[in-house]
This record gives C-alpha cells, sequence and structure tokens, in this order.
C-alpha cells in the first residue's frame, strides 16, 4: 500500500512508542506473526521488547513472547529473529538461563558443527544477497553472537567487516542503512580501534584507508543538517543525491534513520567523547515526525510511501534508544515535572523491572538516591526549549 500527501506532526516520545506498539499488538495474528511479514518476525519482535521497556506494559511484553514463540517453531531462524531472541532473553525473570538464550546458543552452535561450519554458512546463506542486506543481517547476527559468548563470534564479527568492505552505491540498494547497522553492532562488540576496514584493498574504494575508530564520525557525515530539508534523518546513499530516481528523495527514510540513529548512539556509549548528543536529539526528533497518531510507520518520515510493520519495529527499536535518562513523563525532556515524579519516589526501595519506581531508580540498583538524583541533574532541561 502506498500512501502520501499526509501531514507530519511528531508525537512525544512516550506517547508514540506506546501508540506504535499498541498497533502493533492489535495486528498481530493468533500464531504470533504479523500479516504477510513473517519474514520480518525479528525486527517487530525486537522492537516489541524495547516498547515494552519504556511502558511496562504486560500487553506488549506478551506481544513479544508470543512473536518469539512463532519464531522458535519455524524450521530456521534469521540472524534479525536470532537477535530478537537475545532481546526476550535480556527481559526475561532470569535472563541467564531461559529458552531464549538456548535458542540463541543452539543456533550458534549448529551453525558452527554444520557442513562448511560458520565460514560456509555465511558464504553460503548471506554471500548471495546484495551487501547492505548482507551487513543488516549480519550485524544483528553479531550482536547475538556476543551476548551468548557463541564460539564463533569473531568470525561472525570478522565477516560484518569485510562484507562491510563491500557496500558502495553502485553495488548495494541502502548504503548508508548498512554503514548504521555495521555501527550499531561492533560499537557495541569491540573496540572502535585503528583496525581497518579493508586491509588488503579488495573491497569498494570508498572504504581505502578508513579504520573502525572513523565510523562513527563517518556515518554522522551522513546525517542531514538540523534545519534543511529533511534535517536530523539520513541520507540512503553516500553520495548524497536520490540516485537518479525522479520520484525518490535524497533523505528522510525511515530505515536509513532507524539504523543511522542507532549507530550514533551505540556509538556515543561507548565512547561519551564523541559527543553526539545534538546529532542524536535532531534524529530522535525527525524519527518521530514518522509515527502517525494512530501508530503507523510509513516509508518515509514524513508519513509518505509503503506501510510495514517491520518498520515500526525497527522504530521502536531506535525510540527506546532514545528516551533521555530523567525524563520520566517521556515527554521528551527532562524539567520539573520529571523533578516532581523522581520527588515523589525520592529514598523508595525494593524497586524492580520494570518500573523501577517510576522511573526514578534511574540506575536500576533498587533504592532512589543521589546517584539517580546526580543523573537527573546531569541531564536537566535536555531535549526542552529552554
Amino acid at each position: 500500500m502506498i500512501i502520501s500527501e499526509n501531514i507530519a506532526v511528531a508525537l512525544p516520545i512516550g506517547e508514540a512508542i506506546r501508540v506504535t506498539a499498541d498497533r502493533l499488538k492489535a495486528e498481530q495474528m493468533h500464531r504470533g506473526n504479523w500479516p504477510q511479514e513473517s519474514d520480518y518476525q525479528g525486527s517487530i519482535v525486537a522492537g516489541m521488547v524495547s516498547a515494552y521497556e519504556v511502558t511496562c506494559d504486560s500487553a506488549h511484553r506478551s506481544s513479544a513472547e508470543l512473536g518469539g514463540d512463532y519464531i522458535l517453531k519455524g524450521v530456521e531462524a534469521y540472524e534479525d529473529q536470532v537477535f530478537a531472541l537475545t532481546r526476550l532473553s535480556e527481559i526475561a525473570d532470569d535472563p541467564c538461563d531461559n529458552d531464549w538464550r538456548t535458542a540463541v546458543s543452539n543456533f550458534y552452535y549448529n551453525v558452527k558443527h554444520r557442513e562448511g561450519g560458520t565460514e560456509g554458512y555465511i558464504s553460503g546463506r548471506l554471500g548471495p544477497l546484495e551487501p547492505s542486506t548482507t551487513v543488516f543481517y549480519l550485524a544483528n547476527a553479531v550482536v547475538a553472537a556476543y551476548y551468548v559468548e557463541a564460539e564463533d563470534k569473531q568470525i561472525w564479527h570478522d565477516a560484518l567487516i569485510d562484507f562491510l568492505a563491500r557496500v558502495d552505491d553502485d553495488t548495494s540498494v541502502w548504503p548508508v542503512w548498512g554503514l548504521g547497522a555495521a555501527t550499531w553492532a561492533l560499537a557495541q562488540t569491540g573496540d572502535m580501534n585503528s583496525t581497518p576496514i579493508d586491509p588488503n584493498s579488495t573491497g569498494r574504494l570508498y572504504w581505502d584507508g578508513v579504520t573502525l575508530a572513523e565510523l562513527p564520525d563517518l556515518l554522522l557525515g551522513h546525517q542531514v543538517l538540523d534545519g534543511e530539508l529533511y534535517g536530523g534523518s539520513f541520507y540512503w546513499r553516500f553520495d548524497h543525491t536520490n540516485g537518479g530516481d525522479p520520484e525518490g528523495e535524497a533523505a528522510g527514510y525511515t530505515e536509513d534513520t532507524v539504523f543511522g540513529t542507532l549507530g550514533l548512539v551505540a556509538a556515543n556509549k561507548a565512547n561519551p567523547e564523541l559527543d553526539y548528543d545534538s546529532a542524536i536529539l535532531a534524529a530522535r526528533d525527525a524519527l518521530l515526525v514518522g509515527i502517525h497518531a494512530d501508530g503507523t510507520v510509513y516509508e518515509h518520515l514524513w508519513l509518505d510511501g509503503y506501510i510495514f510493520y517491520f518498520y515500526a519495529g525497527e522504530m521502536l527499536q531506535a525510540l527506546g534508544e532514545l528516551i533521555i535518562p530523567g525524563d520520566l513523563d517521556l515527554d521528551g525532556g527532562v524539567n520539573f515535572i520529571d523533578f516532581a515524579i523522581f520527588a515523589d519516589n525520592w529514598l523508595a526501595s525494593g524497586c524492580t523491572r520494570c518500573s523501577w519506581c517510576k522511573g526514578a531508580d534511574l540506575d536500576e540498583s533498587g533504592e532512589v538516591n543521589c546517584v539517580d538524583l546526580g543523573v537527573v541533574a546531569e541531564h536537566w532541561l535536555e531535549g526542552t526549549n529552554q
């Protein structure tokens, strides 16, 4: 379905997450999948987990778990589905011992011990795909492999770098999307150091001399400057054009901005000295424009193009990473309303998942104390217009 000529109005981040997750819950089929999008189950389930972590709504958790059950009943999981199972493991009553985690571990064990091993699996299943899609699947696989400490995690990690070196505007359909996904995974699973992306110069010219340490700034260079058309979003090509498509746009597409944002957030967490806060806030504002009041998420953030459930799932994954610490009412900024909520919970103890004493237990220690107050102070007025 193609929808166009909509008016984009941004919802507050908490409301945006809730309406998007509520729509996905309402549209989910009784077996746990979403209509005609079973191949994209992983992105949607991971998004529902992210929504639950923000809303603490048991219906969102139940939806994610039902979706996870559907994945487990499949013949063979895709790599994004394996990542979704890691997200379910993270919200399990015992994250270290649960069926989700066992299924993830079994995936890597089975891949390693099949004919051809891990390298053969990667080249056989993912190698024939266009490079940016391969990078997306490998990025999900790398994060999940490190979560369960899979024996072959380094092989997956190295394969991600190798396939990233094959991505450019000529070879790939969504090069910036691939760069964002790779940065997201690599920033979480190892040092972003001087390791070259293409040490033997066998990849595309774009990567000549580029190192892991340079990926975050490279990604930042593909964000549309705030104040310009589609400001805060990301271009989809490295050359910042529409690829010669007279009906296409150069920027503002949902998936490019979701994974561009996830890449910046992961890099910023790994190295706060990068100081990407303003870029991340601009990306957040762009993403929020892309959610209709009924929770529909479109191909293009300005409410245009195709509608797929997995766009909504990916959107939830990104928004879940964009809650400002101390924004207890989830309106997008830290202000006196948040401080009033914090004060009402001052010195509370016995805080548990996922409420954490209405969010006031910011370090998730089980009690609200001076450490949490320091977090509120650190982010005071962040995300507001003041």
